[in-house]
């Protein structure tokens, strides 16, 4: 499977990270990926979508909601509200692609 099959058929308000070589290309919406939504997104799709996808997997990032003021470690995107809530941790789950 290529990865602009696997694109096509998760859902545009998933959340995504792909790794080319051990390296990150992208992370964010798949939304943000698609050529319709923004020139960043759409350059990285440009050069990746006919590449293999060679592994997927699904997931959870879970991180203390007071990270900054607790010395831990950053979310992958803290800008983001996290999808699901515990009384002080944040959960989002993220589609890893490895290309």
């Amino acid at each position: 499977m290529i990865l602009e099959d696997l694109i096509g058929v998760i859902e545009k308000s998933d959340r995504l990270r792909i790794y080319k070589g051990g390296e990150e290309v992208f992370i964010g919406f798949v939304a943000l990926l698609m050529p319709i939504y923004g020139q960043s997104g759409d350059q990285v799709y440009k050069s990746i979508r006919d590449k293999e996808v060679k592994k997927l997997r699904v997931v959870p990032e879970i991180r203390h909601k007071e990270w900054e003021r607790s010395d831990l470690m950053r979310p992958l995107q803290p800008e983001e509200m996290p999808e699901f809530c515990f009384s002080d941790l944040q959960m989002s789950l993220y589609y890893t692609i490895y290309i």
